[in-house]
């Protein structure tokens, strides 16, 4: 699904990613360790499309993404990708189903449909009590839930998570690994984790370590 082959990139001097071969099945949940500087968010960001490598290629399903215009990169991550970051990200003016929904009515999907989906993920989620409630009124856990359905409302072929319980107690952290690998697995989206807690990790069907901007 996902081949990364050769990718570089440097911020000022600092040479971040030296090197990076990679290779995701379709269905597959690998787990993305290493130390804090590793390289671990910035090898998301590019393989997301977020930011560009400085040298290297990368293809999506036979397609070099990374050398796709802005407009239409901004249309692959929309209807391709799924984001789970460390902080949620939730828009703080709208409510949990709302925030669910903003990717889908991006993508001009019809309004009922992605509704619908939006409802589902959230009850799949222990959430469907939560609907109407925003981000302010939420605990932590529900807004990273919230956060998980809205990177699955459109139904992405990879999701990209970067330490998505880092700000998470251990049990709290626990339970949404377990909905995490519960619902790709169901989905059959391939799911790319960056992680320090090797206990998660080892419930991917693969570790990768990346060290000194390498795999």
């Amino acid at each position: 699904m996902l081949i990364a082959e050769n990718i570089h990139k440097s911020y000022g001097k600092v040479e971040v990613l030296k090197g990076v071969d990679i290779k995701l099945s379709e269905g597959e949940i690998v787990a993305l360790v290493g130390t804090s500087g590793a390289g671990k968010s910035t090898l998301l960001q590019v393989l997301g499309t977020l930011d560009s490598p400085d040298q290297g290629n990368i293809w999506f399903e036979g397609q070099m993404i990374h050398q796709l215009p802005e407009k239409m990169q901004a249309k692959f991550r929309n209807e391709s990708l799924g984001f789970v970051f460390q902080f949620h990200h939730l828009l703080p003016e709208f409510t949990a189903l709302e925030n669910v929904c903003i990717p889908g009515w991006i993508g001009k999907s019809s309004k009922n449909e992605i509704e619908n989906r939006a409802k589902d993920l959230l009850d799949r989620l222990g959430l469907s009590h939560r609907l109407d409630h925003k981000p302010s009124q939420l605990s932590g856990g529900e807004q990273q839930r919230v956060s998980v359905a809205r990177a699955l409302i459109n139904q992405p072929r990879l999701i990209l998570a970067d330490e998505p319980t880092g700000n998470l107690d251990t049990q709290n952290s626990q339970e949404l690994y377990d909905l995490l690998f519960s619902l790709t697995r169901e989905t059959g989206v391939a799911f790319l984790v960056a992680t320090h807690n090797m206990a998660l990790a080892e419930k991917a069907d693969r570790v990768m370590r990346i060290q000194d901007g390498m795999i």
